[in-house]
C-alpha cells in the first residue's frame, strides 16, 4: 500500500492519506497502491497541489462532488474545505473528488486509464497551472491536528499514532522526521479493518487535547 500525500479513492483502505490522513489517513486507497506491498509508505500530509512530488493522484469510479447532504467540514477563514480529524475516508473523499473534478473541468490532464478523476501529476503545462490556481479554493485542508505547523505536539502525537497502529495489528514503523510510515512485515489486516484502525488511532492520538 502506497500512502501518497493525496488521498486515494475508496476501495482499498486509506490508512490519513493521511496525508493523511493519514486522508484520513490520508490520503484514499488503491490504485495509488494496495495492501499487498510491504515497502510502501504512508503519510499524514497532503500536497499543496497535484504537481507535488508524491504518488499520482488516485482514480475514482464516480464523480462525487460535494452535495447538500455531504458532511460539513469545520469552517475556516479562506473558503477551502477544512477536513475534520474524525471524518471517514468516504466523507473526505467527497471533497477531494470535488477538487479533482474541478481540475479536470479546467483542462488539467488526467490518467484516464485509472479513472476519470486520476490527476496526472506530471502535467506542468500552463493549462494545468491555471487549473490549479482556479481550483485552489476547493482543495481540502488537512485537519490542523495532523499538521506540524499547527500542532506543537505533532511528533509526540505521531509516535502515539504509529504505536496505536502496531497495537492494533498493523506492523509499521515511522519514517525519519515522522513524515510517514512504512510496513515492517506482512500485512494481514483487511482493507476495512485497516481503515477502521487508522481512523480510531488518528482520533485517539491526535485528538487527545495536545494539539
Amino acid at each position: 500500500m502506497t500512502r501518497s500525500r493525496i488521498p486515494r479513492p475508496l476501495g482499498a483502505a486509506a490508512v490519513l492519506a493521511a496525508a493523511l490522513l493519514l486522508t484520513g489517513c490520508g490520503g484514499s486507497s488503491a490504485p495509488a497502491g494496495d495492501t499487498a506491498g510491504h515497502d510502501d509508505v504512508a503519510s499524514l500530509q497532503t500536497p499543496s497541489g497535484p504537481s507535488a512530488p508524491a504518488a499520482e493522484a488516485p482514480s475514482s469510479s464516480s464523480a462525487a462532488a460535494p452535495s447538500a447532504d455531504a458532511p460539513s467540514p469545520a469552517a475556516n477563514g479562506n473558503g477551502r474545505p477544512q477536513l475534520r480529524l474524525d471524518m471517514t475516508d468516504a466523507e473526505t473523499q467527497v471533497y477531494w473528488e470535488g477538487y479533482w473534478k474541478c481540475l479536470k473541468e479546467h483542462g488539467h490532464k488526467m490518467i484516464l486509464q485509472r479513472g476519470p478523476y486520476s490527476v496526472d501529476q506530471n502535467d506542468n503545462s500552463p493549462t494545468a497551472k491555471a487549473a490549479e490556481k482556479a481550483c485552489a479554493g476547493r482543495m481540502p485542508l488537512q485537519p490542523p491536528e495532523t499538521e506540524r505547523e499547527t500542532n506543537p505536539h505533532f511528533d509526540e502525537d505521531y509516535r502515539d499514532y504509529v504505536a496505536c497502529l502496531n497495537d492494533g495489528g498493523l506492523h509499521v514503523e515511522a519514517l525519519p522526521g515522522n513524515t510517514g510510515w512504512t510496513f515492517k512485515g506482512q500485512n494481514t489486516l483487511s482493507d476495512e479493518k485497516m481503515a477502521d484502525l487508522d481512523l480510531s488511532c488518528k482520533v485517539k492520538s491526535f485528538g487527545g487535547g495536545n494539539g
